[in-house]
């Protein structure tokens, strides 16, 4: 995470893009599925992969594995325990008398709050991608970046030739490993491009983003990504394709704007959105469908699950930094 001398506010406003993203996809998925809402098969191209790019563009390796793996765990590890227990164990326990542990065990399944899935799989590819730096920087320093990059793009296809023959791995170590060349290619955009500290030229983005939506528009590959779940007649590639394009057209975007306040804010602040949402969204649609259906519910339920996050944010980072990812709990 970057500290706060060092944040980057259109990288913020870019997670805020990502994270609206969400919350918009998921409160037409589980308010309204039979109402589709346009550009939803782009939307899921590369909504995921723009995520994971963002969680690279800031690995650090840190003095040592020891303390990379306690910064890893306070910042993914203990939101993710906590949420599933408070969220999804407890409930499942309290309302249907039955044990969620086994599920997710078995079926790697998340009741009532299935987004949280990802700060676990995150969790993985932060780990699986400081071996790979570790290895490639042991075998060749001079070239441990290109080694990186190739052992992440090897390992990515076997997560995507994982998905694609239906085979799923315990703790989303497939999904991991398929997500691994995105966060590499963030790792790398970072680290050895001049994209981050670049003046932004208007002409030179606009065609860049120009480029990237036609990519995205007729290339764009229906991914799930919690369940590493590909459609069988895709190309493999396009998934990276897209999934880069999308997020570089949104990084342009996030970097000619800069900053818009509230959608900002919720960038940095975006992992309480994530743990939360689902569970609002399902309280709200509750309320609102006897009174509303269709687009007008989900516009209902879209600002109101917002608006409650808003205020989930201004609560917990005061009341719960600890599980929240703003404050430590493993002393580093």
């Amino acid at each position: 995470m970057v500290t706060e001398s060092k944040r980057i506010g259109w990288v913020d406003l870019a997670k805020g893009f990502c994270i609206l993203l969400v919350v918009v996809n998921h409160v037409f998925l589980w308010v309204n599925k039979s109402f589709d809402y346009p550009l939803e098969l782009q939307g899921r191209a590369f909504r995921m992969p723009l995520y994971f790019v963002l969680s690279g563009l800031f690995f650090k390796q840190y003095e040592n594995f020891g303390g990379f793996l306690k910064r890893k765990i306070n910042k993914l590890l203990i939101p993710f325990l906590f949420f599933f227990i408070v969220t999804s164990i407890l409930p499942c326990a309290v309302l249907e008398h039955r044990s969620a542990l086994t599920d997710f065990f078995q079926e790697r399944t998340i009741y009532y709050n299935n987004p949280i899935w990802f700060l676990l799989c995150l969790f993985v590819v932060n780990v699986v991608f400081y071996l790979v730096h570790l290895v490639a920087k042991a075998v060749a320093s001079r070239y441990q970046t290109a080694i990186v990059l190739t052992m992440a793009t090897i390992l990515g296809f076997v997560g995507l030739g994982l998905g694609a023959l239906h085979i799923r791995l315990p703790f989303y170590f497939d999904t991991a490993l398929s997500a691994l060349p995105l966060f590499a290619f963030g790792y790398w955009l970072f680290r050895h491009t001049g994209f981050m500290p670049a003046p932004v030229n208007p002409l030179r983005e606009g065609l860049t983003m120009a480029a990237c939506a036609l990519v995205v528009w007729f290339l764009a590959v229906p991914t799930i990504w919690a369940n590493n779940d590909f459609p069988d007649d895709a190309t493999l590639l396009l998934v990276y394709l897209t999934g880069i394009a999308g997020t570089m057209m949104v990084l342009i975007l996030s970097k000619f704007i800069r900053r818009l306040p509230l959608i900002s804010f919720w960038g940095r602040y975006s992992i309480i959105i994530l743990c939360t949402h689902q569970v609002v969204i399902t309280v709200v649609s509750h309320f609102t469908r006897r009174w509303l259906t269709g687009g007008w519910q989900v516009l209902a339920v879209l600002v109101a699950t917002l608006a409650v996050c808003h205020l989930l944010i201004l609560f917990m980072r005061r009341y719960m930094p600890h599980v929240t990812a703003q404050r430590d709990v493993i002393r580093i």
